[in-house]
């Protein structure tokens, strides 16, 4: 089950993440001052998976911070769920060593998380296929993946502003999703989880709008290459 929730922090983080690093790439491109993030392939990378582990060490000292004195912590989200699920299988349960054992899950999986994203972007802005130099399934293939690309995003951030609603109670299953609700919080006693028909939809409407927009897309730079062919 925590691998659901792995994918699901993928992807209402990169729906976010994306955006900001093709950001920072465009500003390294135009800006001689920035020009270093995106000179090399290598530090591009570098930069992208420190700031992933950056992040997990943030959190982990904020969170030993605050509730050192009293208990150890839990730590949050997939990796938590992850240390714990591999503790409970073994029928065994210590707190210090669930939140050592997050800590690890987190840090690795963050850099990994954002090196893939970072990698991702490279793709796309880097290795950009010339309309004179590659063939025309080609360049179709690759809006279609920018347009998919850009409809998870959108999706992504509806439902990360989405999540940051202020609570209506602590025992009223709280859904998230929209436009369709992948998950259930739970209650007191308990009951959170993925609502699959949910999970089912909302993944069948990022590839919808992925496709209906490459389409558009491929359909416009067709015209546009036939009618400069005819002029």
């Amino acid at each position: 089950m925590w691998s659901l929730y792995l994918l699901l922090h993928v992807w209402l983080t990169g729906s976010v993440r994306l955006p900001f690093m093709a950001l920072v790439y465009c500003a390294g491109k135009k800006w001689s001052r920035l020009h270093f993030l995106t000179h090399s392939r290598k530090r591009w990378l570098l930069i992208w998976g420190c700031l992933g582990l950056l992040e997990t060490l943030a959190i982990t000292g904020l969170l030993w911070a605050r509730d050192i004195p009293k208990f150890v912590p839990n730590f949050p989200g997939w990796a938590g769920v992850a240390a714990s699920s591999v503790y409970y299988a073994l029928h065994f349960y210590n707190r210090s060593v669930v939140f050592a054992l997050g800590f690890l899950f987190a840090a690795i999986g963050e850099t990994a998380i954002g090196v893939a994203f970072a990698v991702l972007v490279w793709w796309v802005f880097h290795i950009h296929p010339e309309p004179a130099e590659t063939s025309c399934t080609m360049l179709q293939t690759y809006r279609y993946t920018i347009a998919l690309l850009a409809s998870a995003c959108a999706l992504g951030i509806a439902n990360r502003m989405y999540s940051l609603r202020p609570p209506t109670c602590g025992d009223c299953f709280a859904p998230h999703g929209i436009p369709f609700t992948y998950f259930h919080e739970g209650g007191f006693i308990g009951g959170e989880g993925f609502v699959w028909p949910g999970v089912v939809g909302n993944t069948l409407l990022v590839f919808a709008i992925g496709v209906l927009v490459g389409w558009i897309w491929n359909r416009l730079s067709q015209n546009h290459r036939l009618k400069a062919a005819n002029s």
